[in-house]
């Protein structure tokens, strides 16, 4: 399990292994490269020779059985391609396991739970710990403590499980979006997201009747909150809405860009016509044209907490379930415009 087995089987120097995965903020390399490096760290269980590091310090050490490792787990989407921002948070939970001496040796969805060949994984892997992406049911609950002894939950929403959580939460992100849309004169606002048991509608709806604003059925698009579904979302406000709100609040970032671009399409200009907003602040919102306004979650810190808890909950340093809030942030680019009193 070395550097020199993973460039070998990634197509790369040793030195661009090394610096992919030592990037302290994952920008190393393109995207594709580093994909493929980490794919194959992970598929080697590959973790940093705590033994040679010792060596170099000086101290002696007699370390030989296999390092700890722990499996990180979608509970929303298939694939990590399919959500961005929970695919930057497992890349943060990989940086860190591996800093602190822990592989992660599996991951898959739980949508893939019922099939022999996962169950088969799941028990020859004997993982220490595992931490869970996104909300799931009730049903997948029972078999993840079923299997796991030591689970750590990362989400937007707090949830009814008797396990470790670290939380950003949406329903405060979406007021701090709403509030700018406000501050900047919007009062017809849309909505393009999943409404069922969802905070992020519920804050919607809460901060328009606290200030007084329209709702109205043809303002909101009830969709998947990935890029299909903001692409739906988007043509069913065009279809239904007339005429169409000054702005739209987006669950997430990657249904905002596919919104964007159906709007783009259909010739309204954002945001001199239409002004949209989100959350998560994933990558690829700083590179769009306009760039995203959006609500920013610390996504390193949410992958380095969610690692900190599972260990300390493994070495026995707390036993009650532990919640870690960490704050949002407002990060203001170009797709929100400014409303005059005459166009509002």
């Amino acid at each position: 399990m070395t550097l020199k087995q993973i460039a070998n089987m990634a197509g790369v120097s040793i030195s661009t292994v090394s610096r992919i995965l030592n990037s302290p903020d994952n920008s190393f390399a393109t995207k594709e490269v580093r994909d493929r490096v980490w794919m194959c760290a992970r598929e080697i269980g590959y973790v940093p020779d705590q033994n040679a590091r010792e060596l170099k310090l000086g101290k002696r050490t007699s370390r030989k059985s296999a390092p700890p490792s722990i499996s990180c787990i979608l509970g929303r989407t298939r694939q990590l391609e399919d959500d961005p921002f929970f695919a930057q948070v497992s890349r943060a939970i990989e940086q860190q396991a591996l800093e602190l001496g822990y592989a992660v040796r599996h991951s898959y969805s739980l949508f893939d739970i019922e099939t022999d060949s996962l169950l088969d994984q799941i028990e020859s892997s004997h993982t220490d710990g595992a931490i869970i992406l996104g909300r799931f049911s009730n049903d997948s609950m029972s078999f993840l403590e079923k299997h796991y002894k030591n689970l750590v939950y990362v989400g937007r929403n707090v949830i009814s499980a008797n396990c470790d959580q670290v939380i950003c939460d949406g329903y405060e992100a979406t007021q701090i979006a709403m509030m700018h849309l406000i501050a900047n004169g919007h009062k017809r606002i849309g909505y393009i997201g999943e409404t069922l048991n969802e905070v992020r509608f519920e804050a919607y709806c809460d901060i328009l009747r606290k200030y007084g604003l329209e709702y109205s059925d043809k303002w909101v698009s009830n969709c998947p909150q990935n890029g299909p579904g903001g692409y739906q979302g988007a043509e069913e406000l065009l279809t239904k809405a007339s005429p169409l709100p000054t702005a739209v609040f987006c669950a997430t970032d990657i249904a905002a860009i596919a919104a964007l671009r159906r709007f783009s399409e259909a010739r309204i200009k954002v945001p001199e016509q239409l002004s949209i907003i989100s959350m998560d602040n994933i990558e690829l919102s700083g590179y769009v044209s306009p760039m995203l306004t959006t609500v920013g979650m610390p996504i390193v810190e949410m992958g380095n907490w969610a690692v900190q808890l599972l260990i300390d909950r493994l070495n026995k340093r707390h036993n009650l379930p532990a919640k870690v809030l960490l704050p949002n942030k407002l990060v203001i680019r170009e797709s929100v415009a400014k409303r005059s009193v005459s166009n509002r």
